[in-house]
């Protein structure tokens, strides 16, 4: 009965708040995923309700919450409290003590789910709280990374939780504002050099990448330059008219198994771009310079 006991308040206090916080802040951001041992996911679990708990603990002790508060209201005195627990606890280690006191056991046992209930409320109440400012200060690290603690926080607490290709193919050192593409050229192993905006990216069991679908994707036409180069009309290997299409409704999937290398590039919207080069030149001061022009060309 003890190790029953000890199972469902481990439970309760340490794998579902764990189990909570993970999926909940899963729709949000990607966290990082690696196989665990059973003790690597309890000290996992212990790190995350630990806060909650000790938030709880404090302000159970400080008479702030609990007992005649909601959401169970149970008027007590601490001796009473110590007593309760020494007669459940007394009676799940010995069933004659049990069958001797039955009715104080089972009024004890009311006092002490009741007390259980009203502070498992309350902890998963300030665990709500936990994984809601998580996400926030991970979702807004664009903004707060300018204040120095913040920095410091993040790089020693906040980012080791989170999918290092979260943080690489999105645009999450960014403002959403800036409307930013997060572009891809990627050197398959077969030596075709793919391009395009990344849709969505995808991870395996352990966290590791598996694949990736592009938008608007293109394929560089190797062949057509070589070609050309031997016929001696060959253009800058830049320009847009070696990059062909790829037909298939805009989504084009690669499998991790055959990316080479890729490079990625997040890229603003060409107006916002322009804007930030005349910016850039009107801080220069240069004398005789005005009505400046940019064009883009990819």
């Amino acid at each position: 009965m003890i190790a029953l006991i000890a199972s469902a308040l481990l439970g309760l206090y340490v794998f579902v708040p764990y189990i909570f916080f993970h999926r909940i802040s899963s729709l949000f951001i990607r966290l990082k995923k690696f196989q665990r041992t059973k003790t690597e996911e309890i000290v996992a679990g212990i790190i995350v309700a630990g806060l909650p708990f000790v938030a709880t603990l404090f302000l159970f002790s400080a008479g702030w919450i609990g007992g005649c508060c909601v959401p169970y209201s149970l008027p007590d005195a601490p001796r009473q409290n110590v007593s309760d627990y020494r007669i459940v606890f007394d009676a799940a280690y010995t069933d004659r003590y049990f069958t001797d006191h039955e009715q104080a056991t089972w009024d004890a046992l009311d006092r002490v789910y009741r007390r259980q209930a009203d502070f498992l409320v309350w902890n998963y109440f300030f665990l709500v709280l936990e994984t809601a400012g998580f996400i926030m200060l991970v979702h807004y690290y664009w903004y707060f990374r300018r204040n120095a603690f913040y920095r410091w926080f993040a790089s020693h607490v906040l980012l080791p939780a989170v999918s290092e290709w979260h943080i690489l193919l999105t645009d999450f050192n960014f403002s959403p504002h800036e409307e930013r593409r997060v572009m891809a050229d990627i050197m398959s192993k077969d030596d075709i050099l793919y391009r395009g905006d990344i849709a969505e990216y995808f991870l395996d069991c352990s966290g590791e990448l598996s694949g990736l679908l592009l938008k608007n994707p293109e394929r560089f036409q190797f062949e057509k330059l070589k070609e050309e180069r031997k016929t001696g009309v060959a253009k800058d290997k830049d320009t847009d008219e070696y990059w062909k299409v790829i037909p298939g409704g805009g989504n084009f999937y690669l499998p991790n198994n055959n990316i080479g290398s890729m490079n990625i590039r997040y890229a603003l919207p060409e107006s916002a771009f322009e804007q930030l080069i005349r910016d850039a030149v009107q801080r220069l001061n240069l004398k005789g310079v005005s009505n400046i022009s940019v064009q883009l060309h990819r």
